[in-house]
């Protein structure tokens, strides 16, 4: 039996965790966002795949340095990025966005659902530019919209089935759909909405994707910028190259050889998967249920109250 010693320490120990993950990550708590109208399901709704796999916060994040990267392998999402991010000043920034927009998308009530995707698209609106080989890009181009999109849910779906269950082809084709609705009110035309559409999708992307000396300077970013600047700086470099090549593990084989990122050294390679396994199980040990997802259901399952006739 735990003394009440063991418990206030691994409840120290749970906060510090949260807290760790919410500095990086950020905060996904809102009332404004994830509560709301009374009944309200947001774009998808509960009993979805969608509120299932985005329940799960652990496989969300694991799936994001995968995601990005894949994103960026096509040049003009690359440019944009290059030309625009502040992620040298923020390192965190890319990855704490694409997981507030997936989280505020999926479970959000349907006005701050809408309003998250507007706000982006306002972004975007002025990300335009040229690229280094002379190509002109624009950040709501129906195919790099597709493309990016495209490129979360299918991270989170292998990574899901990776650290939780496997899908049915059915419950992966439901999930599609369902996130194609948000790839559509986000500015593509195609978005694949069942595994079938993805792969073929995918294959019609590959030839336009490639490693440029941009991508090649964001991915070097990826290797040395600072993961936990309380660590001697060897060790804060070992960690970061490991959690790097980690999450890439979950990236198909060709995109892992077009970065490089098919070759870690022994010692990683023997690291990647306890690494993977012991993250998966703490961060669902310190959330449990995190608190969008009990705030969604709590307003999906609220019943409106009838307005009064006079």
């Amino acid at each position: 039996m735990n003394t009440a010693h063991e418990e206030d320490a691994m409840e120290a120990l749970r906060r510090r965790i949260v807290a760790d993950f919410e500095t990086a990550n950020g905060r996904h708590d809102d009332p404004q966002i994830y509560g709301g109208p009374p009944g309200d399901p947001g774009l998808i709704g509960p009993n979805s795949v969608s509120w299932e796999l985005h329940a799960d916060l652990a496989a969300v994040s694991q799936a994001g340095l995968a995601t990005i990267v894949l994103e960026i392998l096509h040049p003009s999402v690359i440019a944009g990025v290059q030309d625009m991010s502040s992620y040298r000043q923020d390192p965190f920034g890319r990855a704490r966005a694409t997981l507030g927009y997936v989280l505020a998308t999926t479970f959000g009530n349907t006005a701050a659902a809408t309003a998250t995707i507007e706000r982006v698209k306002h972004i975007h609106s002025f990300v335009t530019g040229v690229r280094p080989d002379g190509v002109g890009y624009r950040a709501l181009d129906p195919e790099l919209i597709a493309w990016v999109h495209t490129c979360i849910p299918w991270m989170i779906m292998h990574t899901f089935e990776r650290t939780n269950r496997p899908l049915t082809e059915r419950e992966k084709d439901r999930y599609l759909a369902e996130q194609a609705v948000i790839g559509r009110m986000g500015g593509a035309e195609h978005v694949p909405a069942s595994v079938a559409e993805l792969n073929d999708f995918v294959a019609a992307m590959r030839p336009k994707l490639g490693v440029t000396a941009q991508t090649r300077e964001f991915i070097d970013f990826l290797l040395t910028a600072p993961f936990l600047p309380t660590l001697p700086a060897a060790a804060d470099r070992a960690l970061h190259v490991l959690a790097v090549y980690a999450g890439m593990s979950y990236a198909p084989r060709w995109a892992r050889e077009l970065t490089g990122f098919d070759r870690p050294s022994v010692m990683t390679r023997s690291l990647i998967g306890p690494f993977l396994r012991l993250n998966v199980q703490t961060l669902r040990w310190a959330f449990d249920k995190p608190a969008y997802v009990d705030l969604a259901r709590q307003r999906a399952a609220a019943i409106c109250e009838p307005v009064a006739v006079p």
